[in-house]
């Protein structure tokens, strides 16, 4: 029994020395196994936040319902610059059934209107149609960038032949943008003419 005894004891260090010469792998992660590492690698791997498929929609920034910062508008009509209150402006805006559209209905203080974009993905531009009131109808083209900035040229109906105007919106943070329409004559001069204000998304509680 004694030889026995000390037959295994001898089996036991043998093992501890052969384990000593040929450590396991270890995990690269506190009371992880190997096994362990690379089941969690396949699923990082899988569900990346960092990799989040972008909205398809260029304009998807603005899908939403909106209003004007601090009822804040600046214009001039040819009165010189003005600096007003617009209160209870609205403007909500809508997917169509593209990835490619946005209509936006403002309904909050007259004139009432609305403004349509659809982006053509092979020529990558905008096309721009609008109706305010009984005779302010827009047509228009231009582009959106990355960030979801949109620059376009458009001509209405109820200012003077030959003229347009440069509208620019620029995304200040997710839930504000800066929007101003600068008008130029037929010879690209500005004529003075212009508006514009920041506008803060309106957030359901």
């Amino acid at each position: 029994m004694k030889n026995i005894s000390v037959n295994f004891a001898l089996l036991i260090l043998l093992g501890l020395s052969f384990n000593n010469c040929y450590p396991q792998e270890k995990s690269a992660t506190p009371g992880f196994t190997p096994e362990d590492d690379t089941k969690l690698a396949v699923v990082l791997n899988r569900v990346n936040p960092g990799d989040a498929e972008k909205p398809k929609n260029p304009f998807y920034k603005f899908i939403g319902e909106w209003t004007l910062k601090d009822d804040n508008w600046s214009q001039n009509w040819g009165q010189g610059d003005e600096h007003i209150k617009i209160p209870h402006h609205h403007t909500i805006c809508r997917e169509l059934n593209t990835d490619n559209s946005l209509l936006a209905v403002i309904d909050g203080t007259p004139p009432y209107g609305h403004i349509f974009w659809s982006y053509n993905p092979v020529k990558k531009e905008v096309n721009h149609l609008s109706s305010f009131g009984t005779t302010r109808a827009g047509v228009g083209k231009g582009t959106v960038n990355e960030n979801g900035d949109v620059s376009l040229k458009i001509s209405f109906a109820d200012e003077p032949e030959g003229t347009y105007r440069l509208y620019t919106y620029k995304w200040i943070s997710e839930n504000e943008y800066e929007l101003k329409s600068i008008q130029y004559n037929a010879d690209d001069k500005p004529t003075g003419f212009f508006y514009g204000g920041l506008f803060v998304r309106i957030v359901n509680k």
